[in-house]
C-alpha cells in the first residue's frame, strides 16, 4: 500500500441553506473498556509512521454518535463500529452485521449474521443490536429518521421492528453503529468495526473484524481538532491527512490538497407555487419549465460538478428507479414550445418571450437566498436557461434566510424558489406532500399521493410513482448535491459514501485525483 502518513436543523428537514457544522460537544464521561486503552489528546506534532493515516478527532466527543450529535464523532465511529448495513458509493446496500432486512407492510425483519465479534472477543448478539437500535431511536443523530419505529422485539437471531407506516426502503436507514448493550451510553464503547483502540492516540486493526480491507492503513493516528476550521488548518499545516464536509463551499489547502465528491441525499429543487399562481396549476406549464432546464449544465456550472442531475423524485442511483425515471437531464426546447403552444402561449417576435391569448406576458418570480453562493449561481443560470426558452423570469434575492426568505415561502409569496432539503436515506418525500415542511404552494394531487404511498409500501411500485410524477411535476427536482472529501495530495485509495467517510480504504484503488464521483 502507498505510504499514507503524508496523508462529516443548518441541516434540518427544511435544509434550504444546506450545511453541517463540524463542532465538538461535550459528552458524559465513561471509562474505557478493559480491552482497550483510552486515546489522549496530544499537542505535539504527530510522529510520522509508514502506513499511517492521520484523522481529525474531537477528544470531548469520543466515538459514540448515540451520545453526542457531532459529525466528527460520527466519522470516527465509522472506523471503530460496524454497522447493520453500509450504503455503497452507488447507493446500493452492503450488508454487514445484518445479513438481510425485509420490509413487509409495517413490519421489518432484520436477520443477523452469525460469527461476528467485538474487539475483546465477545460475540455480537441480538441483544446488542437491539440496544443499539433503541439507542439510535433516542439519539439526536438518528431519532428523526427512525421516528416511525414504534416497537422492537428480539426473536432468536432476528430483530422484529413495528413501524407506524410502511417503509419499503427502511433498510437504507439501517446504517447504524453496533455497540455492546451495556455500553450504549459510553463515549468509547468496545470496538466492533475494522479498527480498535491502540496506544498513544491511535486506532489499530481489529483482528476480530470480518470486514477489514486488504491494503488499509495499519495505524490511524487521532489528532484533536474540535471544529471545521481546525480541520482545514490541520490539513493545511500537515497535521492531518483528510476531512469530509457537506458544506457547499469547501476550504482547502490549495496546491497541497485534492477533493473527491461523494454522493449524498441533498436534493436541490425548484419549489412551485401552483396554489398562488393560477398559470402554474396547469401541469403542462410545469412540464415546459422542466423541459427548458439543462440539469447537466446546472450541475457543472453552478455546482462545479459536485452534483448529480435529478431524473425524478428519487435519487437516480437507487436500484428501484434505475431506468424508470421520466425527467430528461438535457433541455428539450422543442417539447417546451409544443407544450406552451398547447396552452395558447405564443412568443412575441420583439422580445422572444411568451404571451397568453390576451396578449399578457407570462412573468415568473424566482426567489433565491443569496447567503448560498452556489444557489445564487444556480438561480442566475436557471434564469438564463428559462429566458432563452421564452420565459420572463424576475430574480428576487435576499440574504435573510431565517427571515424574509423563509417567511415568503411560508406565506406563498413567490412563483418559484430554489430550495434544498436533506432527505433521509429511505427517500422520505413526505415533506413535499400535504402538511409537510416543504408543501407550501405545492399542488397536492390525490392520485400522486396515493402512488407515493404505494411506493412506500412496495419499492416495486417506484416506476408507477415516477411515471405519474413525471407528468405532474408539482415540484422540479434539479440535482443531488454531493459531499466532499478533502485530502492531502499523497492520500490514495479512500472511497467515501453517504454512510461512511471511510467506506473503502485500499491501496489498490485508483488515485483519488483521478477517481470519478460516485
Amino acid at each position: 500500500m502507498k505510504h499514507l502518513s503524508s496523508l462529516a436543523a443548518r441541516c434540518a428537514a427544511l435544509a434550504l441553506a444546506g450545511c453541517l457544522a463540524l463542532t465538538g460537544c461535550s459528552a458524559p464521561s465513561s471509562s474505557a473498556p478493559a480491552s482497550s486503552s483510552q486515546p489522549a489528546s496530544s499537542g505535539s506534532q504527530p510522529v510520522e509512521e509508514p502506513d499511517t493515516l492521520r484523522v481529525g478527532y474531537s477528544i470531548s466527543g469520543g466515538f459514540n454518535p448515540y451520545v453526542t450529535n457531532d459529525l466528527m464523532v460520527l466519522q470516527v465511529s465509522d472506523l471503530v463500529s460496524e454497522k447493520l448495513v453500509e450504503i455503497t458509493p452507488e447507493m446500493q446496500l452492503d450488508y454487514r452485521v445484518a445479513s438481510s432486512i425485509v420490509s413487509s407492510g409495517q413490519t421489518v425483519t432484520i436477520q443477523l449474521r452469525s460469527g461476528l465479534y467485538f474487539a475483546d472477543g465477545a460475540p455480537i448478539t441480538a441483544e446488542d443490536v437491539a440496544a443499539s437500535i433503541n439507542a439510535a431511536r433516542a439519539s439526536a443523530a438518528y431519532s428523526g429518521s427512525l421516528a416511525h419505529v414504534t416497537d422492537l422485539q428480539v426473536q432468536g437471531d432476528q430483530i422484529i421492528l413495528t413501524l407506524s407506516r410502511p417503509d419499503s426502503l427502511f433498510a437504507w436507514l439501517c446504517a447504524l453503529p453496533v455497540v455492546k448493550a451495556a455500553e450504549v451510553s459510553a463515549t468509547q464503547p468496545t470496538a466492533s468495526g475494522r479498527y480498535t483502540y491502540g496506544a498513544d492516540n491511535t486506532l489499530v486493526p481489529n483482528s476480530y473484524s470480518q470486514f477489514a480491507s486488504e491494503g488499509a492503513p495499519q495505524t490511524i493516528e487521532l489528532v484533536d481538532a474540535s471544529s471545521y476550521d481546525a480541520l482545514v488548518s490541520g490539513l493545511s499545516v500537515g497535521s492531518i491527512d483528510l476531512y469530509a464536509t457537506t458544506r457547499e463551499s469547501v476550504s482547502t489547502a490549495g496546491y497541497n490538497s485534492r477533493t473527491t465528491s461523494f454522493q449524498m441525499n441533498y436534493l436541490v429543487f425548484l419549489g412551485i407555487n401552483s396554489d398562488g399562481n393560477t398559470a402554474l396549476q396547469d401541469a403542462r406549464l410545469r412540464q415546459a419549465l422542466s423541459a427548458a432546464i439543462d440539469r447537466d449544465v446546472l450541475c457543472q456550472r453552478a455546482y462545479y460538478g459536485g452534483a448529480l442531475p435529478a431524473r425524478g423524485a428519487i435519487n437516480p442511483l437507487y436500484p428501484c428507479v434505475t431506468g424508470v425515471q421520466q425527467i430528461q437531464v438535457a433541455s428539450d426546447l422543442s417539447r417546451c414550445e409544443t407544450l406552451m403552444a398547447e396552452m395558447g402561449y405564443k412568443k412575441q417576435a420583439s422580445d422572444g418571450l411568451y404571451y397568453d391569448a390576451s396578449g399578457r406576458r407570462l412573468e415568473l418570480t424566482l426567489l433565491v437566498c443569496t447567503d448560498s453562493a452556489l444557489k445564487r449561481s444556480a438561480a442566475t443560470i436557471l434564469k438564463e436557461q428559462l429566458s432563452e426558452a421564452g420565459f420572463s423570469v424576475i430574480l428576487e434575492e435576499t440574504d435573510d434566510f431565517e427571515g424574509i426568505y423563509s417567511q415568503k415561502i411560508a406565506n406563498r409569496q413567490f412563483d418559484l424558489y430554489i430550495g434544498e432539503v436533506k432527505l433521509y436515506n429511505n427517500m422520505d418525500l413526505s415533506p413535499f406532500f400535504e402538511g409537510g415542511a416543504l408543501s407550501s404552494g405545492i399542488l397536492q394531487n390525490p392520485e400522486l399521493a396515493a402512488a407515493y404511498q404505494a411506493f412506500t409500501a412496495d419499492s416495486g411500485q417506484a416506476e408507477a410513482f415516477e411515471t405519474l410524477f413525471g407528468t405532474q411535476l408539482p415540484w422540479l427536482p434539479l440535482c443531488w448535491r454531493s459531499g466532499t472529501l478533502v485530502t492531502s495530495k499523497q492520500v490514495t485509495g479512500i472511497v467515501p459514501s453517504v454512510s461512511n467517510v471511510f467506506y473503502s480504504m485500499q491501496g489498490s484503488l485508483p488515485d483519488a485525483s483521478s477517481a470519478s464521483a460516485p
